[in-house]
């Protein structure tokens, strides 16, 4: 019973350096933008999207973080000793980017044409004016500029957190860079790690 409690404490230990040494600097902080974004209002959005937007963007922003974190041994055995689907998960970062530039694109695009339905129906007050006192319920195009804001942050994420997360495997799995950089050549840990596993 206290092999467990201990073995559970050390998992919770590399839990914390993991996010400690390694999202700190990428991962939590991205998590932690639409918080700021929001609050100086650097993105253009409707008032009344704005408090659940920064809720829902940080939430599964944290819960990306954490669920990487729970998936680590099989994408440690993907990226680097399995053929299969390494090439896929190497290049998921660089995807990841392209998606976000797409939201950046997609969101403003779809905030033009709903403030342009606005001035179809009549309404003559400027873009700040309606962005800050438009009813949730009249919103146009509420539901995309949603999906486009959440995926703007939740995409960026994840190339943090895919980049932050081959940086602590390699590290846990004590792998030599050289190897790294030879394609097709067999992994190799560095000496005295060969039982070394990610926790």
């Amino acid at each position: 019973m206290k092999d467990e409690s201990a073995n559970g404490d050390q998992r919770f230990g590399n839990f914390a350096r993991f996010f400690k040494n390694y999202m700190s600097a990428s991962a939590i902080i991205a998590a932690s933008v639409p918080i700021p974004v929001a609050s100086l209002k650097l993105i253009p959005t409707y008032a009344q999207q704005r408090g659940y937007l920064t809720v829902y963007s940080s939430l599964l922003c944290f819960l990306l973080v954490a669920f990487a974190f729970s998936v680590r041994h099989g994408l440690g055995e993907r990226i680097f000793f399995s053929g299969k689907l390494r090439g896929l998960i190497a290049s998921l970062p660089a995807m990841a980017i392209v998606c976000c530039v797409g939201c950046i694109a997609g969101y403003h695009w779809t905030l033009e044409r709903s403030l342009e339905t606005w001035a179809a129906r009549g309404v003559i007050s400027s873009s700040e004016q309606i962005l800050g006192v438009a009813d949730l319920r009249q919103i146009p195009n509420s539901l995309p500029l949603t999906v486009y804001y959440l995926g703007i942050f939740v995409f960026a994420e994840t190339a943090f957190v895919m980049m932050a997360l081959r940086e602590y495997l390699q590290e846990e799995l004590h792998l030599e860079e050289r190897a790294l950089m030879e394609p097709g050549k067999k992994r190799k840990r560095r000496p005295g790690a060969a039982d070394a596993r990610p926790e």
